[in-house]
């Protein structure tokens, strides 16, 4: 039955998406609402109180939207922290672009946690 709803519910949000693009090549956030948890601990158990990320994720995800994640940094503990590159069907080549390109411009991407 949720699964049926899910399908109801996919046909508006892909106009709505659909829209967007009309006037975004990409949309840009945050992947996660949080820096990455420790690998020893569980999401759940290391950030009670955050949910595992924006709702532009799951909502790409329904829609078959293709999405590249590129890090950010080291935020809290010097735990990574990344951000989301989400574009309309059939945009990969230009994701992969626009990440290859933020990149090109930032050192982020060669940046360790420790031990790692």
């Amino acid at each position: 039955m949720d699964y049926l709803h899910a399908m109801r519910l996919r046909r508006p949000m892909k106009r709505a998406v659909a829209e967007l693009f009309r006037r975004f090549d990409a949309v840009v956030s945050p992947t996660r609402a949080s820096v990455a948890y420790p690998v020893t601990k569980n999401f759940e158990d290391a950030y009670p109180n955050v949910d595992g990320g924006p709702p532009l994720i799951a909502a790409g995800n329904l829609c078959g939207l293709p999405a590249l994640c590129v890090p950010t940094g080291l935020g809290e503990n010097k735990l990574p922290t990344s951000m989301a590159f989400m574009g309309p069907a059939y945009s990969e080549r230009a994701l992969v672009a626009l990440g290859a390109h933020y990149q090109s411009k930032t050192g982020w991407h060669l940046e360790r946690p420790p031990g790692v």
